[in-house]
């Protein structure tokens, strides 16, 4: 079966996602929240593509519950929000709801990037192997810097590391849907 398709659509929700997520600067509770839903339909989207490219393999299988969960999760939050309103019971179990989510979510890009590492070999891909893997490491580094950063009170640079750690996996899956088209176009090439 042809992945290139489905990556493609993989790429284009991510980026949305990505870009999505500069809303986090803002201090407006309307912005955030529509950064939120328009985040969500992301997700969904990758649910999507993660459900066409289940059957590629095992770990590519594993993938999608785990997206599917990643998503129930943080929408049940986005409505725990809603409802919280002062009731602080309430904006602490929305806030485990979104931690739960994020680490389905984390659980989902591993066994994505994971078995897209796999295929790199048994179908020659011209991509190096393992090379993918850091479209889940770059993100975690930036997140445990930008902490850092701003537990020195420098939002500014944190922010910067955060931006940076998001575009690395686009740029690392687009060169990864490169190769795959190459392949995917002429197979027969060496």
């Amino acid at each position: 079966m042809r992945i290139y398709p489905h990556l493609r659509v993989l790429w284009v929700a991510s980026a949305v996602s990505a870009a999505t997520n500069l809303a986090a600067l803002s201090n407006s509770m309307s912005v955030l929240l529509a950064a939120n839903i328009i985040n969500l339909i992301c997700y969904g989207v990758i649910a999507y593509a993660l459900y066409r490219l289940s059957d590629e393999s095992a770990l590519l299988g594993r993938a999608f519950p785990a997206q599917l969960l990643c998503i129930a999760l943080i929408a049940l939050a986005l409505v725990c929000t809603q409802l919280a309103d002062g009731n602080i019971m309430l904006q602490n179990f929305m806030s485990l709801l979104s931690m739960a989510g994020s680490v389905a979510g984390l659980l989902s890009e591993y066994y994505l990037y994971w078995g897209l590492d796999e295929r790199i070999i048994p179908y020659a891909y011209n991509y190096p192997a393992r090379r993918i893997r850091w479209c889940l490491y770059a993100p975690l580094l930036g997140a445990f810097v930008a902490s850092a950063l701003i537990l020195i009170a420098l939002p500014l640079p944190a922010v910067f590391v955060q931006l940076v750690a998001q575009i690395i996996p686009l740029v690392l899956l687009w060169q990864y849907m490169r190769a795959v088209q190459m392949r995917e176009d002429e197979p027969l090439s060496f």
